[in-house]
């Protein structure tokens, strides 16, 4: 039997588009996306240091124009490498509509507990299902009072995005553990952000703090060192998390792209900054989790298929020779070799 029922976020399958090298899993668009974004960023830093050593050669007098959110940027400092959004940010954007485009012609393949065949579309996280669930499972979910923080990040102080995001993470951390040794147990959920309106990719980090009366300042700025030019701190009371109008829906709509989606549209830029640097678009502690959870449907997971071949009326009828490995590594080596 053959469903063709909606699947969860694949975000977090083990089954992504991948090579293997050196028995893990890697992303191929995601390697090459890093990969072009290096060299574009090799460039500005050439750039950049010609131009201290011999000024600005004519043939390089130019302007260059931003990824439609910026507008026209100032090129006499190509050190500011996330100023050229055209250079760093434009080949990741396409390496993620390929992604995108390729896990659109994908299927997951699912056995359940009666051994029944269960066909799924591939969904990333990316995916509006995914957003619409997610806020659904927070719907119901309304914190009382706390504070809200958002830590910032300055990237003079890294070469690129994903160094940015990594070290806002350990900024989070260090603050997390403050927090812990005051407080003792502390409920929190954040959620992940990239400033294009006027932050050009900047990364940035919404943390709801339940039941924290107050943070002092100082304190707080010895924990984020450079990391930030500014802190933003309020208080809030019954705040809901999911739903139309919820806290987390609220920056899932920013996260959320679909197969047709504008390369130049917010959502966009962010998830694919988010898919780069493999970076969870919001996070929360195990006390929110628990309240949410649903139980494991049980299925055993059989593997990702081109959509050609799960949809093909003789999948189901020769099951174990379409399941076979032999038989895949046997075409791969036919389409290599002929």
């Amino acid at each position: 039997m053959a469903g063709t029922r909606e699947g969860g976020g694949a975000g977090a399958s083990p089954s992504e588009p991948s090579y293997r090298i050196k028995g893990r899993r890697e992303n191929l668009h995601r390697k090459r996306a890093v990969e072009r974004m290096d060299d574009a960023l090799h460039f500005l830093r050439t750039l950049s240091e010609f131009r201290e050593k011999f000024g600005s050669p004519a043939i390089l007098d130019f302007q260059c124009k931003n990824n439609s959110t910026q507008g026209i940027s100032d090129p006499d400092e190509p050190s500011r490498w996330w100023v050229w959004e055209d250079f760093w940010l434009s080949p990741i954007l396409e390496e993620f509509g390929a992604y995108l485009e390729r896990v659109r012609n994908r299927r997951l393949v699912f056995r359940d507990s009666e051994g029944n065949i269960w066909i799924l579309p591939y969904e990333t996280r990316f995916h509006r299902s995914y957003q619409h669930k997610l806020s659904k499972r927070f719907e119901d979910v309304v914190l009382d009072w706390g504070l809200l923080l958002t830590l910032t990040t300055d990237l003079n102080q890294y070469p690129d995005i994903i160094s940015a995001v990594k070290a806002l993470k350990r900024v989070w951390n260090r603050v997390l553990s403050g927090l812990r040794r005051r407080y003792g147990h502390v409920d929190f959920f954040t959620a992940l952000e990239f400033s294009f309106k006027r932050g050009h990719g900047a990364c940035h980090l919404h943390v709801v703090l339940l039941h924290i009366t107050h943070l002092d300042l100082d304190w707080l700025r010895k924990r984020v060192g450079t990391h930030a030019r500014w802190l933003h701190i309020v208080r809030f009371r019954n705040l809901r998390l999911g739903g139309k109008k919820g806290y987390l829906t609220k920056y899932l709509r920013k996260q959320v792209v679909g197969f047709a989606s504008s390369t130049s549209s917010v959502a966009f830029k962010n998830s694919a900054l988010l898919w780069l640097t493999n970076a969870r678009g919001w996070s929360c502690s195990r006390n929110f989790m628990r309240s949410v959870r649903r139980e494991s449907a049980g299925w055993e997971f059989i593997g990702c298929f081109p959509a050609s071949v799960a949809e093909h009326p003789a999948f189901i009828e020769f099951f174990p020779l379409f399941t076979d490995p032999e038989l895949w590594v046997f075409l791969r080596r036919q389409r290599k070799y002929g």
